[in-house]
């Protein structure tokens, strides 16, 4: 089994850069998704300067922080204090396209800036793969050759098909280490778990870190990060997941270079 370890939210706090860099430095952690708009963007990527086997892809952002472009080219995804409107996933976009294409070509731009040749795309609360912008995302997969996360309880057949048809590199998204499952069983029980799974390319998707300001006064998701982040640097996790046969890398492991 080809395993994908990855912390979202990379830049969000100093506590969440400090627990995805301690999760990968000493624990099973492979890749994490930069949030280009993070208050501690650039703390996180100075740290990450130690991690070179790090991979370390875009966490879009749609419905969370501050936008990257002049909010008078962005006015659909904007209130009137210029932050991002909470859209929820299950309800249509009022949103132009076109402005999401600009702000995402930000966010991917902005994550280069600091050096970095990104290894893949994903969405915060998976707003990426939300119908009305999924064709934003494919092309910003074409232009920049990469992959995506897919989570397929999250789109139609439709979707699917068409994310196909364009040929867009992708990897299966798992949802299931996320509060109530945040345990070392998760991972003792992995392969058995997941067995049906055994030819995709998976993701497990975490946010280990450390509490800080931030995340306390910014996300309902709170002590299950710290959990993660023990969870994840536990010698016995490590050990499970080598006698599973458990193949850990980072999207760029597990995907030809196509630049």
């Amino acid at each position: 089994m080809r395993i994908i370890i990855n912390g979202d939210d990379f830049g969000f706090s100093e506590g969440q850069n400090l627990g995805i860099i301690k999760a990968h430095k000493q624990g099973i952690l492979t890749s994490t998704t930069a949030m280009a708009g993070g208050p501690a963007l650039t703390h996180g990527m100075a740290l990450a300067k130690e991690c070179p086997h790090l991979g370390i892809g875009v966490h879009l952002t749609l419905d969370a922080l501050r936008p990257l472009s002049p909010v008078e080219q962005i006015p659909s995804l904007v209130d009137e204090h210029g932050r991002f409107i909470k859209f929820p996933m299950d309800a249509p976009l009022p949103v132009q396209p076109e402005e999401v294409y600009l702000e995402w070509t930000a966010q991917i731009e902005k994550i280069r800036s600091y050096g970095i040749e990104p290894t893949h795309l994903d969405g915060h609360h998976h707003m990426h793969l939300h119908p009305d912008v999924l064709k934003v995302t494919t092309v910003l997969a074409k232009e920049y050759n990469l992959p995506i996360r897919l989570v397929p309880s999250y789109i139609s057949d439709d979707d699917l098909n068409f994310i196909h048809k364009e040929q867009i590199q992708t990897f299966y998204g798992l949802t299931d280490f996320y509060k109530e499952t945040v345990s070392e069983e998760y991972f003792l029980r992995f392969r058995e778990n997941h067995e049906p799974l055994e030819t995709e390319i998976l993701e497990i998707m975490c946010h280990p870190a450390y509490l800080d300001d931030v995340i306390l006064e910014n996300s309902s998701y709170q002590i299950h990060r710290v959990k993660e982040l023990s969870i994840l640097v536990n010698p016995s996790v490590r050990k499970s997941v080598e006698e599973q046969h458990l193949t850990l890398g980072s999207v760029k492991d597990f995907f030809p270079v196509l630049r």
